[in-house]
C-alpha cells in the first residue's frame, strides 16, 4: 500500500510504503516525483517503510532505471524504518551516489527525520 505524506516544504515528497511494491505503485510515485521536478530543479524524498514486502521485478527495473537517469535531481532522502537491511542499503546508496545526502532514521525518530528532510541549508 502506498500513502502520500504531505509536507509544508514544497521541495519534499513524502510516502509511506507497506507491503510489496508493485509496478503500479511505483508508477504512481514516479508521477508525483515528475510533477515535483517540474516545479524544482532538485527535490527531497521522505519515505516511511514500516513493513517492506519486496518489489515486483518490473518495479525494481523501473526504479533502478529512473534512479540512474535522475540521480542528480535529488538532494536529500530520509528513510524511516526499523529494518536493518534497508538501513545498510540506504547507507550504501549514500556512499555511491554523489550529491545525494541519504539518512536512515528508526521509527522512534520519525519527527527528527521530518525535521531533517525539510531543513533549510
Amino acid at each position: 500500500m502506498l500513502t502520500h505524506i504531505p509536507f509544508g516544504n514544497s521541495k519534499v515528497l513524502g510516502f509511506r510504503i507497506e507491503g510489496k511494491v508493485s509496478a503500479e505503485m511505483l508508477d504512481e510515485m514516479l508521477e508525483l516525483i515528475e510533477a515535483k521536478l517540474r516545479e524544482h530543479a532538485k527535490v527531497r524524498l521522505y519515505v516511511e517503510i514500516p513493513a517492506f514486502g519486496g518489489m515486483a521485478a518490473e518495479a525494481l527495473y523501473k526504479d533502478l532505471k529512473y534512479g540512474i537517469s535522475h540521480w542528480n535531481r535529488f538532494e536529500r532522502e530520509a528513510v524511516v524504518t526499523d529494518q536493518g537491511w534497508l538501513e545498510k542499503l540506504v547507507g550504501l546508496a549514500d556512499r555511491l551516489v554523489p550529491g545525494v545526502e541519504a539518512r536512515v532514521f528508526p521509527a522512534a525518530e520519525k519527527d527528527a527525520a521530518r525535521d531533517w528532510i525539510q531543513a533549510l541549508e
